[in-house]
C-alpha cells in the first residue's frame, strides 16, 4: 500500500471539504461521494497515480470501516433528543425491528432473483446490506439545508434507525454465516451465544459504562476538575472505550457504541451535549473520508463486469425495493408516521447502504472465504452512496414543497 500518498490525497480531501463543505452541500455533493470518485479516479483502473496490494488493504479498510461506524454512531447518539425513544416507543420499534427484519427478508430475496446463489448465501447477502449506514446518514440529516427542508421527526427517526440497526444487523449476519457453514441452524448456539451474550449483554454493559462515564464527566466538569479542552476528546476515548473494550470481550462493538453513546448523552447536561456533539461530528468527518477513499480504491471492477447486466439490475431492485415496500408495510403500525404517505416514502428512500455493510461485508469474507460476499456488497454500497448522496437535497426539497403545498 502506498501510503504517504494515500495519507497525501486524504488530507487535501479533507482541507478541500472543510473549505467548502457548504457548497458542496448546495450542489448535491456528499463527502463519502467525493471521497469514492476522486479515489477512483486516482486508483490502479484509471490514472494509476495511486497502485496498492488489494490483499493487504482490505484488512485495513475493516478497521477503518470500523472506526468511522464507532465515530458515526457516537454522534449519531449524542445528536438524539434525550427522551425521544421513551416518546415514540412503537414507531422506533416497528421502524427497527420490523424494517431491518422486511430489509433483511427483500433484499435477500431480491438477491436469490437476480443471482444463482443458495437460500443461505442469499440470506447471509441480505443481512449484510441490511444495515443503513449513519455515515451517509447524517449527511442527509444534518445541516442547515436539513434543518430547512424536514421536519424533526423525519431526521430524529432516521437517525435513530440508523445507528441501533448497524449493531442489531450483528446477529441477523452470523445467522446467515451459520446457515452458510453448517447443514442444520445451530438454532441454541445463536441464540445463547450472538443474541443474549454477543448483543444483549453487551448493550447492557455498554449502557452502564455510558451512564457511568456521563456521570463521571459531569461531577468533574461540577466540580472544575475539566476545562473546554477536555469535553473534546472525552466522548472520542469512549466510543473506542466501548469498540474496543467490548470487541476484546468477543462481544458486539457497534451496538456498544450506540447504546453507550445513548446512556452518556442522558447524563450529561445541555452545554456539555452541545461540546461534545460538535467535536464528535468533527471527528466522524475526519475518519469518513479516508474509509471512502480507501474503499474506492480497492473495487473489484474486474468482479463487477464479469456481473454483466445483474450488476445493474440488482442495484436498480434493492435501491427501490429493499426497503420502500416495507415501510408502507409498517406504516399503520407507526402512530408517528401513520398515514404520511410522504414521510414513509421519504424515509423508505433514504435508507443508504455504506461503511457497516463494508465491515460486515469484509468481516464475512475473512470467515468463510466468500468473494461473493466482498463483490456484491460492495457494488450495492458504492451505488447507494453515489445514489443517496446526490439525490438528498432534491429530496428534501421535494418533501418541503409538498408540505407546503398541503
Amino acid at each position: 500500500m502506498n501510503l504517504m500518498l494515500i495519507i497525501f490525497f486524504v488530507g487535501v480531501l479533507i482541507l478541500i471539504s472543510g473549505t467548502f463543505f457548504s457548497e458542496f452541500k448546495k450542489i448535491f455533493i456528499t463527502e463519502p461521494f467525493l471521497s469514492i470518485v476522486i479515489a477512483i479516479l486516482l486508483g490502479p483502473e484509471i490514472l494509476g497515480v495511486i497502485e496498492l496490494d488489494i490483499t493487504s488493504s482490505l484488512p485495513v479498510l475493516k478497521k477503518t470501516s470500523e472506526f468511522t461506524i464507532a465515530m458515526a454512531l457516537m454522534a449519531t447518539a449524542l445528536r438524539i433528543p434525550k427522551s425521544f425513544f421513551r416518546r415514540n416507543f412503537q414507531t422506533q420499534t416497528f421502524l427497527v425491528i420490523g424494517g431491518m427484519l422486511l430489509m433483511w427478508l427483500s433484499g435477500s430475496f431480491l438477491l436469490y432473483l437476480v443471482f444463482n446463489l443458495s437460500i443461505a448465501e442469499c440470506l447471509l447477502l441480505g443481512a449484510i446490506i441490511t444495515p443503513t449506514d449513519p455515515v451517509v446518514a447524517s449527511t442527509i440529516v444534518t445541516g442547515k439545508l436539513a434543518e430547512k427542508y424536514l421536519p424533526s421527526s423525519i431526521r430524529n427517526s432516521l437517525s435513530f434507525e440508523a445507528g441501533v440497526n448497524d449493531g442489531l444487523a450483528f446477529p441477523l449476519v452470523f445467522a446467515g454465516i451459520f446457515l452458510v457453514q453448517a447443514d442444520s441452524f445451530p438454532i441454541g448456539k445463536w441464540i445463547v451465544e450472538v443474541l443474549l451474550f454477543k448483543t444483549i449483554l453487551c448493550a447492557v454493559i455498554a449502557y452502564i459504562t455510558g451512564y457511568g462515564a456521563g456521570l463521571l464527566m459531569h461531577k468533574a466538569n461540577i466540580k472544575g476538575y475539566m476545562n473546554k479542552k477536555s469535553f473534546l476528546p472525552f466522548s472520542l476515548a469512549l466510543s473506542f472505550v466501548l469498540l474496543e473494550g467490548l470487541n476484546l470481550l468477543n462481544m458486539n462493538g457497534i451496538i456498544a457504541v450506540f447504546i453507550g453513546g445513548l446512556a452518556f448523552s442522558r447524563v450529561i447536561s445541555e452545554n456539555e451535549d452541545v461540546q461534545e456533539e460538535r467535536v464528535q461530528e468533527a471527528m466522524e468527518r475526519i475518519f469518513t473520508i479516508p474509509a471512502y477513499f480507501l474503499l474506492g480504491l480497492v473495487l473489484p471492477w474486474q468482479e463487477y463486469v464479469a456481473l454483466g447486466w445483474k450488476a445493474i439490475g440488482i442495484v436498480v431492485l434493492v435501491i427501490l425495493f429493499r426497503r420502500i415496500p416495507g415501510f408502507f408495510a409498517l406504516g399503520p403500525f407507526m402512530p408517528k408516521f401513520k398515514k404520511r404517505k410522504k414521510d414513509l416514502l421519504f424515509m423508505g428512500w433514504f435508507g443508504p447502504i455504506g461503511v457497516a455493510a463494508i465491515y460486515y461485508a469484509l468481516h464475512t469474507k475473512e470467515q468463510l472465504a466468500m468473494e461473493s460476499a466482498w463483490v456484491i456488497p460492495s457494488l450495492i454500497v458504492v451505488a447507494s452512496t453515489i445514489i443517496h448522496g446526490i439525490s438528498s437535497v432534491p429530496f428534501q426539497k421535494w418533501y418541503h414543497s409538498l408540505k407546503n403545498d398541503h
